[in-house]
């Protein structure tokens, strides 16, 4: 959504809500001639502000599942050194000053209300003009509580793109998540828990590794014949006859946690399964005699949405760890490079004779510029932006030269993992989360929805991903066949739900899980229908 209609949603769906709920609060204090009522809206209210006053000016932050599931997770001792620390001092005691301006001025017009008196009839008719139209449009979107109270899992729950900011639908929708996302979890652990492990068909040792990237604008990769040298070493990798780049791969969402549920579990979006419903791949590998070593570095996510929140806990659940990992790294670094190094560090990449590593980068995620460290990676500038459409601006090139920045530090974050395991019989997939864009077509940055006619290319960048297969020395050795296989299979079309079954193929792992027609790579595979965002057949719209 652009910003223009982020903020008409918020005007006219968020504020009018609100509108809505003063007004049906007011009534209520009004005929139940009951002081207590009033006090407890007036509590209510000012707690809410309050809390949310604070989550901003400390936190850049507002009322949230994940913020519900902290207050209810914290003890005594964590809430004491929390107000100490954030609460009391700085802009915590800046959020108390205002709460306290709010109620000053509340009590002010309670023992005043004749201040509030407007005796021009005009304006006065103006004014409550306003307040009804606005009330009623927000009486319309009282829907959302309908579809809130109504859902199961928090698919049934899509109230909208932009998270409900006034603070009693935020509060309402963020407790509600809680009960939808532990009903997807319960669901997800049982399948999980029921899943009873295959068999290994490699003889030799062999190292399996996952990298999920974030937020890569295929066309901005040097192997996808973009015009700067963004990947120098992975276009080496390629000359040199060790990485295979796939042309026709999308992502079915451009966000994150939908991707992750979806890439994680064994179901496919083409044929309706839910993600829930599906084994969960890492539990596979575990109970089939693989090490899984989980290394996320969005683990520290500050997202506020439930997606994420959601996604966190699912991937994190202490029940789904204990059956699906052998190590996962307890918090992420501001720079992937970090993580990789702690990973390291902490000897896991030696454990066992078959081993599963998966990282899960930051990637490219907006701001691009908090994404590489700058000096030695701060390769391009505006000047080497050759982007000259009506819309650009020096600063704009300064963007896409952070995000080529950005891409460059990638390929060095991704080139660290292959040097790992060089001289191993390892093999390496790497992909991304989902697109971007970054000025590419529009006078646009982000993950803004398409516009009208526009279709396509919001297609093209937000949901075509980069996709590459690294094999080592070894494992092409050992593994002449899948090799030719990789070769054959560049150009066919593909989304990233069903990588799980390319993964059993590269393991040699054999499951009841494993589809041949879903395998990328498999004489066997059939190209199914690509949905993406839920309802957009993404072949059909290129097509057109």
């Amino acid at each position: 959504m652009s910003s223009a209609g982020a903020m008409d949603t918020i005007v006219y769906t968020h504020l009018c809500r609100a509108m809505a709920i003063s007004y049906l609060f007011t009534c209520i204090v009004y005929y139940s001639h009951k002081k207590w009522v009033k006090v407890l809206f007036l509590a209510i209210g000012c707690m809410l502000f309050g809390l949310n006053i604070f989550l901003w000016l400390v936190f850049h932050k507002i009322i949230s599942p994940q913020i519900i599931t902290l207050i209810g997770e914290t003890n005594y001792t964590e809430a004491s050194e929390f107000l100490s620390t954030f609460l009391l001092r700085g802009k915590g005691l800046i959020s108390l000053f205002i709460l306290a301006i709010t109620i000053s001025m509340i009590i002010y017009i309670e023992k005043k209300k004749n201040f509030l008196q407007i005796k021009n009839a005009i304006c006065f008719s103006i004014l409550s003009a306003i307040i009804l139209l606005s009330s009623a449009v927000g009486f319309y979107h009282f829907n959302v509580y309908y579809q809130i109270f109504k859902s199961k899992t928090v698919d049934d729950c899509q109230i909208g793109d932009i998270f409900p900011f006034d603070a009693l639908t935020a509060t309402i929708y963020s407790l509600n998540a809680i009960r939808t996302t532990n009903n997807e979890m319960n669901y997800a652990i049982k399948v999980a828990e029921a899943e009873k492990g295959g068999s290994i068909t490699e003889k030799d040792s062999l190292h399996i590794i996952l990298i999920i990237g974030e937020s890569y604008i295929k066309s901005h990769s040097q192997v996808y014949g973009y015009g700067l040298p963004t990947t120098p070493n992975l276009k080496l990798e390629e000359d040199n006859g060790n990485l295979f780049v796939f042309n026709n791969v999308v992502s079915p969402f451009n966000g994150t946690s939908p991707v992750l549920k979806n890439l994680f579990c064994c179901n496919s979006i083409a044929e309706g399964e839910k993600w829930y419903k599906s084994p969960f791949f890492p539990t596979c590998f575990k109970r089939s005699g693989y090490t899984i070593n989980y290394w996320d570095n969005q683990r520290v996510t500050k997202s506020q949405g439930t997606w994420d929140f959601s996604m966190n806990s699912f991937l994190f659940d202490k029940r789904l760890c204990q059956i699906s990992y052998s190590e996962a790294a307890p918090e992420g670094f501001p720079y992937d490079d970090q993580l990789i190094s702690d990973f390291e560090r902490s000897g896991k990449k030696k454990d066992g004779k078959y081993v599963f590593d998966i990282f899960h980068l930051w990637g490219q995620h907006v701001d691009a510029s908090e994404r590489y460290p700058h000096g030695q990676f701060s390769r391009f500038s505006a000047k080497d932006i050759r982007n000259n459409e009506p819309y650009m601006t020096e600063s704009k090139k300064q963007d896409i030269a952070n995000y080529d920045n950005a891409t460059y530090y990638n390929d060095y974050v991704i080139n660290h993992i292959i040097n790992l395991y060089r001289n191993e019989n390892t093999v390496v997939v790497y992909f991304s989360d989902h697109g971007e864009e970054i000025y590419d077509y529009r006078d646009s940055k982000g993950r803004v929805e398409a516009a009208t006619g526009q279709e396509k290319n919001w297609l093209k960048y937000q949901f075509e991903v980069p996709f590459v297969i690294w094999c080592s020395d070894k494992y092409k050795a050992l593994h002449p066949d899948i090799v030719r296989r990789i070769k054959a299979s560049l150009n066919r079309p593909f989304m990233t739900d069903n990588t799980c079954h390319l993964l059993f193929d590269l393991a040699g792992l054999k499951t009841i899980y494993y589809r041949a027609e879903r395998d990328l790579i498999s004489p066997k595979f059939k190209p199914s229908k690509r949905i993406v965002n839920n309802n957009t057949d993404f072949d059909a719209v290129m097509r057109k």
